[in-house]
This record gives C-alpha cells, sequence and structure tokens, in this order.
C-alpha cells in the first residue's frame, strides 16, 4: 500500500482513514516489539488473530535485525496494563 493511498486532502492538511491509520499503528507496534505479535497485540489491547490480518493485509515483514527488545511479555503480570510490563533498566 503507498504511504498516502487514500489519503484526503484539506485546508487543514491530510486526513488519512481510520483504516490507514489502525494499520500503521500496529505496524509501528510491531517494529517496536521485535516482530513479537504477541507481545504488540497485548500492548495495543486487540486480539492476536487481529494483529496477524492486519500485518498480512499490510505485507508486514519482521524486522531482519535482532533489535534489544523494550519489553518482554514472559515477565508480564496477568493484568492488561502495559505498564505492568515494563522492564526495569
Amino acid at each position: 500500500m503507498s504511504a498516502f493511498s487514500n489519503a484526503i486532502q484539506t485546508p487543514f492538511g491530510i486526513i488519512l482513514p481510520l483504516s490507514e491509520v489502525k494499520g500503521r499503528a500496529i505496524v509501528d507496534a510491531l517494529d517496536k516489539c521485535g516482530g513479537n505479535y504477541r507481545l504488540a497485540a497485548r500492548l495495543l489491547g486487540i486480539g492476536k488473530s487481529t494483529i496477524y490480518r492486519i500485518a498480512r493485509t499490510y505485507n508486514y515483514q519482521s524486522p531482519r535485525v535482532q533489535l534489544k527488545p523494550l519489553m518482554s511479555i514472559s515477565r508480564c503480570k496477568s493484568s492488561v496494563d502495559p505498564r505492568d510490563c515494563m522492564v526495569n533498566t
């Protein structure tokens, strides 16, 4: 998909459709989580199947470079509060 395939130009600037914004948010979360779908879905508050479906729509490819993860899902409590998942540095 192109960067602004469905963008609407207004006097106030460019407005993106909600579907485009949602896709960009998911791809950004996946990048920041090092391609960890489960962690990204949990932090976004969406289901794993939803994140897989939207990532497939955007032809998402996991980062080839292994980045230091921002946080680890194994250290998360059962709560859905993302602050519970933060790693102390």
